[in-house]
């Protein structure tokens, strides 16, 4: 696999599985991954909220409030050469 460096503009060659390994542990150890994705009810209510209060919100400034395809967001990660274990970061 081929990827770029989180510093400078560097490259990084390193093997499938080793990145997929070194992302999980990131994750496992890092994060916290929802089983539900409840962006599309937030956004949902959003727009019911923004809909019942017209006298506060014009009609022509609904949009602003609400996101057309709400989705999770992406995790990229940069493997990390200045340090020892080539660790990852998020991007």
């Amino acid at each position: 696999m081929i990827t770029k460096a989180d510093k400078d503009n560097s490259i990084i060659i390193l093997y499938q599985d080793e990145y997929n390994n070194k992302v999980n542990e990131f994750i496992f150890y890092n994060l916290t991954v929802a089983n539900n994705d409840i962006t599309s009810k937030l956004q949902r209510d959003v727009r019911n909220n923004a809909n019942e209060h017209q006298q506060i919100i014009q009609k022509s400034d609904r949009w602003k409030f609400v996101n057309l395809n709400p989705t999770y967001p992406t995790v990229r990660c940069l493997v990390k050469i200045h340090k020892e274990g080539t660790p990852l970061d998020l991007l």
